[in-house]
C-alpha cells in the first residue's frame, strides 16, 4: 500500500472508530465533543493526507545550502559509507575537485536506523562558483555558492524580518518587497507606549525577549561595525547603519514603558485572539500595560547602559536618554535590594520570584553601567557576587550575557576579567566535544527554538573565543561557522532553517504567524525568518487540528502531510507548518543569528584584500548592503 492510501486509511479507520463508539450507546459529553471535531476535521485531514510531503529525512548529502566562503573549512555528512567523490561546477558539469573516502566516521543515535554518519572534506575547494558535492555511487548534495560575500543575502533577510514584527506601526508594501503588509495598529497601544517588536506569532511584546534582542544587534553594532545604511528600512538613508535604527524601534519600546518610579514594565500585553487566521495587528483589542517589576527593570538597565556606549558616536542625544533612563531604573533596583518580581500580565517569560534570575538580571545591569560609565560603584556591585556562567545564555537567564558585558567593560578588575575569559574559554571547549559527537558537528540541543539557542550558545562562547585570537581558537572559529551551517542545510533534512533565501532548493516556508496566517500571502512567509527547528518533544497542546476554522491548523503530532511521532529520529522532527515547537517566530532567534552571520561575513572577509585583519571591530562592513511558553490554541 502506499503511504498516501495508508495515511487515508488511517483516517478513515480513526472516523469509523468514532462511530462505531457512538452507536456503543450514549456517549459521555467529552467523547460526544471528540467524535463531532474528528467528523468535521476529516475532510480538511484527507485533503492534507493526499499531499504528503514526499521528501524523506537524509535523502540528499548535508552541506550548507548557502555555501561557504573560499577559505572557510567545508564538510559534508553522508547517510553511508563512500569510497570517493567529487564536487561538480555547475556552470559547465566538470570536477572541480575530487576527494577519497570519509574523513571520520560518527557513531550517533541521532538518525533512527542509520547509527553511523560518514563525513567528507572538501576544504580545498575555493574558486568562487556554484557547486554540488557528488559521490561515487551518484548521491548528491543540494547546489551552494562559494565566494567572499555568501552570506550577504541571508544576512540581509535575517535583520530586514525584525522589519516585519514592528508594532504600533504599517507594515508598508514599499519597504515589504513583497506581499507582506499591514495596517498600523499605534491606536491600540496604552498610552505613551510606542514601537517594539511583536515577540512571535502572537502580537504581545515581552521585556525578557526584547533585551536578549537588543543584546545581540548591539554586539553585532560593537563587534562587526556595519554601515549599510540602505536596506530599505524607512529609516534607510538617514546617514545611521540600519541595523542600529532597527535597535532604535526596540530601545524605543523600552524607554516607553518606564514609569515615574524609574521601573520598567514587562509587557504590552495582547490577551485575547481570535481563531487562527483571523487576526490583524490593526483589528485587535487594546493593548494591556504590564506590571513594573526588578527583573524587567535590571534587563532594561543593561540594555539602555549598553545601548548609551555603542550610540555615542552615531546618536548623542539619544545615548544620553538612554544612559539617564538606566541610571532612574538602577535607583528603583537599589531601593528594592533582593527583589526578584515579575508581573503577571501575559505571563509568557514569567520569573516572578525567580531569585537566581534576580540576581543574574541584576549583575547585567551593574555591568552595563560599568560599561557605560566606569563608576566604580558599578564595578563594586558586580564583583560582590560575579556570575554563575554554568547556565546557557537565554531570555530567561543573563548571567552569561553580564558577564560578556563586565568583559568590554575597560573599568573592570583585570584579574576577574581573566577569570571570567577563562570560564567562557572552558564552556566553548564544551561545545566542541558536544559537537565533535554529532552528525552534523552541531552544538545545539533538541529543545524549543533550538536553532536560535544554539547561536546563543555559539556566539556567547564559540564567537566570543575566535573573535579574542582568531589564529589561536581557529577550532572554535570553526565550530561556530559549523554551528551556521547545520542552520543553512547541513542537517538531517537538509532544510535551510531561514525563509526565503535566494539560492536555497529546500527551505523553511510556513510558521505559526497570526496575521501571516490572516493575510494569506503566496509566499507565506516573508525573508528572513528562523524557524525553532527540531525539538525532542512538543508541548501538549502542540498538535494538530484539523476541525480550526477558517484554517486548520498543523501541528508537532498528527499532521499527515508531515507524519511525526516519538519514533521519528530527532534530528527529522522539525515540521513546516503551525507547530510553535518548530516554526513560531521569536524576534530573538533573528537577532542572535543576525550576530552569527555578521560573524560568518567577517570570517570570510579577514583575508580579502584591504580587509582589516584582527579580533572583535576589527573589519567594518564595506558592503553596500548588508526558550519561550507557546501561546494559546484552539
Amino acid at each position: 500500500m502506499s503511504a498516501r492510501r495508508a495515511w487515508a486509511a488511517a483516517g478513515a479507520a480513526a472516523l469509523l472508530a468514532g462511530l462505531l463508539l457512538a452507536l456503543a450507546g450514549p456517549p459521555p459529553l467529552d467523547v460526544a465533543r471528540g467524535l463531532a471535531k474528528r467528523l468535521v476535521g476529516y475532510p480538511a485531514w484527507r485533503q492534507r493526507a493526499a499531499g504528503r510531503d514526499p521528501q524523506a529525512a537524509f535523502d540528499h548529502l548535508a552541506t550548507s545550502q548557502v555555501g561557504y566562503a573560499p577559505a572557510m573549512p567545508k564538510a559534508f555528512t553522508s547517510p553511508r559509507p563512500f569510497t570517493g567523490f567529487r564536487v561538480v561546477d555547475l556552470a559547465d558539469g566538470r570536477t572541480a575537485l575530487r576527494g577519497g573516502g570519509p574523513a571520520r566516521e560518527v557513531p550517533t543515535a541521532l538518525l533512527g536506523d542509520r547509527p553511523t554518519a560518514w563525513i567528507g572534506d572538501f576544504t580545498p575547494l575555493a574558486a568562487p562558483g556554484r557547486y554540488r558535492v557528488e559521490l561515487d555511487d551518484g548521491l548528491a548534495s543540494f547546489p551552494f555558492q562559494v565566494g567572499p560575500d555568501v552570506f550577504e543575502g541571508a544576512l540581509r533577510a535575517t535583520q530586514r524580518a525584525l522589519y516585519f514584527q514592528r508594532a504600533f506601526t504599517a507594515i508598508e508594501p514599499r519597504h515589504a518587497e513583497g506581499p507582506w503588509s499591514h495596517a498600523s495598529d499605534a491606536h491600540l497601544a496604552p498610552p505613551g507606549v510606542r514601537q517594539g517588536w511583536h515577540d512571535a506569532g502572537d502580537f504581545t511584546i515581552y521585556s525578557a525577549s526584547a533585551a536578549s534582542t537588543l543584546f545581540w544587534l548591539l554586539s553585532t553594532a560593537a563587534d562587526f561595525a556595519p554601515v549599510a545604511d540602505d536596506t530599505n528600512l524607512p529609516e534607510s538613508g538617514n546617514g545611521r547603519p540600519d541595523l542600529l535604527d532597527e535597535a532604535g524601534w526596540g530601545l524605543g519600546w523600552l524607554l516607553s514603558v518606564q514609569d515615574g518610579s524609574g521601573g520598567f514594565r514587562n509587557t504590552t500585553c495582547q490577551e485575547a485572539y481570535g481563531p487562527y487566521g483571523t487576526n490583524r495587528p490593526e483589528g485587535m483589542p487594546p493593548y494591556r500595560d504590564g506590571e513594573v517589576g526588578s527583573l524587567a527593570t535590571a534587563r532594561a538597565v543593561g540594555i539602555l547602559a549598553f545601548a548609551a556606549e555603542v550610540l555615542r558616536p552615531h546618536d548623542p542625544a539619544l545615548a544620553t536618554r538612554c544612559l539617564a533612563a538606566a541610571r532612574r531604573g538602577y535607583r528603583f533596583l537599589e531601593a528594592r535590594p533582593g527583589e526578584a518580581s515579575d508581573g503577571p500580565t501575559c505571563p509568557n517569560y514569567r520569573q516572578d520570584g525567580d531569585q537566581a534570575a534576580g540576581r543574574g538580571a541584576r549583575l547585567f545591569a551593574a555591568a552595563g553601567l560599568l560599561l557605560a560609565t566606569g563608576e566604580a560603584r558599578f564595578r563594586q556591585d558586580f564583583e560582590a557576587d560575579p556570575p554563575d556562567l554554568s547556565s546557557d545564555p537565554s531570555a530567561y537567564r543573563f548571567d552569561v550575557f553580564a558577564a560578556l558585558l563586565y568583559l568590554r567593560a575597560p573599568a573592570g578588575d583585570p584579574g576577574l576579567r581573566s577569570a571570567l575569559a577563562q570560564r567562557l574559554a572552558a564552556r566553548a571547549a564544551a561545545l566542541r566535544r558536544e559537537a565533535a559527537a554529532h552528525p552534523f558537528r552541531w552544538s545545539g540541543r533538541y529543545h524549543w527554538g533550538s536553532i536560535g539557542a544554539a547561536f546563543h550558545r555559539s556566539a556567547a562562547f564559540s564567537v566570543r573565543a575566535c573573535l579574542a585570537d582568531p589564529e589561536g581558537a581557529a577550532a572554535d572559529c570553526a565550530q561556530a561557522l559549523d554551528d551556521l551551517h547545520y542552520a543553512l542545510g547541513r542537517n538531517a533534512l537538509q532544510l535551510a532553517y531561514l525563509s526565503g533565501l535566494e539560492g536555497v532548493s529546500r527551505g523553511r516556508r510556513h510558521a505559526f504567524h497570526h496575521w501571516l496566517a490572516t493575510l494569506g500571502a503566496t509566499p507565506h512567509l516573508f525573508p528572513g525568518l528562523v524557524a525553532g527547528g527540531p525539538a525532542a518533544a512538543p508541548e501538549a497542546a502542540d498538535r494538530s487540528y484539523p476541525h480550526a476554522r477558517p484554517l486548520p491548523i498543523w501541528g508537532y503530532w498528527g499532521d499527515p502531510a508531515m507524519p511525526r511521532d516519538e519514533a521519528t529520529p530527532v534530528d527529522g522532527r522539525y515540521t513546516d507548518n503551525d507547530s510553535w515547537s518548530t516554526n513560531e517566530v521569536d524576534v530573538d532567534w533573528q537577532a542572535v543569528t543576525l550576530y552569527q552571520l555578521h560573524f560568518a561575513r567577517w570570517w570570510a572577509r579577514r583575508g580579502t584584500p584591504g580587509t582589516p585583519r584582527g579580533g572583535a571591530g576589527a573589519a567594518p562592513d564595506p558592503a553596500p548592503v548588508l526558550e519561550v511558553a507557546p501561546r494559546g490554541r484552539p
